[in-house]
């Protein structure tokens, strides 16, 4: 397996592979592939948000006939904070990453400070974490919340990675741009963030449908748009597809820390009763608040269209 399509699938890796190397936005997957070479019995696991970019290291992890490697198309802050428990973690290396220099981008950045207590928390002690950047503003930002943190760290103008050098590596120094690389060693046992939970089981909700209903698309518009925002967690319901006047297809725009995520929420009416589930062919990551959507969204529907409830797993409708 080299795509980890189901991020579930990756606990059960780390149930037999000892040494954990992480890479965070792994490009066209030069750095990823020499990483894999270089330590065969490790396992490799990348991650990369760009489709184009995550195709074109696809290609060379399988040229190349590497099995150690699992690449997944994604966040990899999703695989951490969902996936790999604390302490578990060899290195994490992240090259050049996009600095969103203005201070209101600052979220977005791969070494934004929650980003940043995340990494610490999943490495194992003795681990490290690699950053690399020809930002001033990026290292400067580093440096402050690093001292924040209370987090020891080393900056050098000299790559740590020995015989090789990646593809951002080489532009800056043809053009005599100052690299900094940031060396982040775990020598305490501190954690900053606990392992988020999640949920294997998909929520299901079946119901009775009410007698005399002749247009249930009339009655559903009326519960749309669906908007849900507390704190970091945002989720959102504006469009829907429907099929025969039977099936009806609820799209989810869903995003909390360290997860964005879109999936449908499918609703099918037939022999007089509704049953709703979340299409998984995305492999959604189901977390409370995918949830509370779901409850929420279940509700409204209910109260529309059902009279009574036959099974639920979603903690009361």
């Amino acid at each position: 397996m080299t795509i980890l399509l189901n991020p579930n699938l990756l606990s059960d890796r780390l149930k037999v592979d000892n040494e954990v190397l992480l890479e965070l936005g792994f490009g066209n997957g030069y750095f990823l592939v020499n990483l894999a070479k270089e330590n065969p019995s490790a396992l490799i696991v990348g991650a990369e948000i760009a489709n184009k970019f995550f195709l074109h290291a696809f290609k060379k992890v399988q040229r190349f006939g590497l099995e150690n490697v699992l690449i997944y198309r994604g966040d990899g802050r999703t695989l951490l904070n969902f996936f790999i428990p604390n302490k578990r973690v060899s290195s994490i290396y992240i090259n050049f990453p996009d600095p969103w220099e203005k201070p209101s981008k600052e979220d977005k950045r791969l070494t934004s400070k929650k980003s940043l207590m995340l990494y610490y928390s999943r490495l194992m002690m003795g681990g490290n974490l690699y950053i690399s950047t020809d930002s001033d503003i990026l290292k400067d930002y580093l440096r402050k919340v690093l001292e924040e943190l209370k987090i020891d760290y080393l900056e050098t103008c000299e790559s740590p990675y020995k015989n090789f050098q990646t593809k951002y590596e080489k532009k800056w120094l043809s053009l005599n741009k100052p690299i900094s690389y940031f060396i982040i060693k775990k020598l305490d046992n501190r954690t900053f963030c606990r392992l988020e939970e999640y949920l294997r089981v998909m929520p299901n909700f079946v119901f009775e449908l009410k007698d005399g209903i002749n247009d249930p698309m009339d009655l559903i518009e009326k519960i749309l748009p669906l908007e849900i925002k507390e704190g970091d967690f945002f989720c959102k319901i504006e469009r829907w597809f429907t099929y025969r006047n039977e099936v009806f297809l609820f799209k989810v725009i869903h995003s909390e820390p360290f997860l964005n995520q879109r999936y449908y929420i499918e609703l099918t009416m037939r022999n007089g009763k509704g049953s709703m589930g979340i299409d998984d062919r995305d492999s959604t990551i189901i977390t409370k608040f995918t949830v509370r959507m779901f409850r929420e969204l279940a509700k409204r529907i209910f109260d529309v269209l059902g009279r009574k409830v036959i099974f639920e797993n979603i903690g009361g409708v």
